[in-house]
């Protein structure tokens, strides 16, 4: 069971599915209505922007790579290439068949930051030390919470304060990757905020956002009081569990173990959503 999950996380399934349950979520919130189209070609999108870059990060390695998914998309490049050919054309016919022009049109703007993303990373520029973990963390965001947005005439308080909760959890989940992946990644030679700031930089960072993520959730009783307290319990349910992973990185390191449970944690919201 634990090895068809490892195939599973390197094939960015749990992120795909992950994207759903967040945005099934954030329109659950705000009662926007949101057609079951929209969520095939989101959980397309985002299984084909992780593909890419993981296949991007496998393609610039030119050994065998340290980590099982990099190793994964080197032996599989041909066939997940493929495969992420045919499902964006299958993506592509999705949205331009079913999708409200508003989404349409908003995922055009998103796209462009998405090809913006991914050119800045091949030609191995860095804006910024956590430049990948923050702008892929923003763009798994903008793309969840997209559809509530972009079809939504007025606004819940709540949609702002979970929509900044997504981003920050993502950016946690990104950041303690890119520490446990510290070895690996530097005998890739891959880019990483790890590698640019070593552990004592990425730990502040974490730390950091730790105590934001806190903070918010505390500002959330005051603010939405008890009309939203099972997803405010849910959400401090993901904050503990990657906070968990972060101090307890001896037994999570072994066999991928945080990087299971860091991507299942955006699985959580389900609980509330079915």
């Amino acid at each position: 069971m634990k090895q068809l999950y490892h195939y599973i996380q390197a094939l960015s399934i749990d992120v795909a599915l992950g994207a759903i349950v967040c945005s099934m979520f954030l329109g659950k919130i705000n009662n926007t209505e949101i057609p079951t189209p929209i969520y095939f070609s989101l959980g397309i999108a985002v299984w084909v922007i992780y593909t890419l870059d993981h296949l991007m990060d496998a393609f610039s390695i030119q050994h065998t790579a340290h980590t099982f998914r990099h190793a994964f998309h080197q032996k599989y490049k041909k066939a997940l290439s493929t495969a992420c050919s045919i499902l964006a054309f299958v993506g592509f016919i999705i949205t331009v068949t079913y999708l409200p022009l508003t989404v349409f049109y908003h995922g055009i703007v998103l796209m462009i930051i998405v090809g913006a993303y991914l050119l800045i990373i091949n030609l191995k520029f860095v804006p910024f030390s956590t430049f990948k973990e923050t702008t892929v963390a923003l763009i798994y965001t903008l793309g969840v919470a997209l559809p509530v947005y972009s079809l939504s005439d007025t606004y819940h308080p709540a949609l702002h304060f979970f929509s900044v909760s997504i981003f920050i959890l993502a950016t946690i989940n990104l950041l303690e990757f890119s520490l446990f992946d510290f070895e690996s990644d530097k005998k890739d030679k891959m880019m990483s905020g790890a590698l640019k700031l070593g552990y004592d930089g990425i730990n502040l960072r974490l730390k950091i956002l730790f105590a934001l993520f806190l903070l918010l959730f505390l500002i959330s009783f005051i603010w939405l009081r008890l009309d939203y307290i099972i997803p405010q319990i849910i959400f401090f349910l993901m904050g503990l569990s990657l906070f968990i992973i972060y101090i307890k990185s001896d037994f999570f390191s072994k066999d991928d173990y945080f990087r299971i449970l860091g991507d299942f944690v955006f699985l959580y919201p389900v609980l509330w959503v079915l």
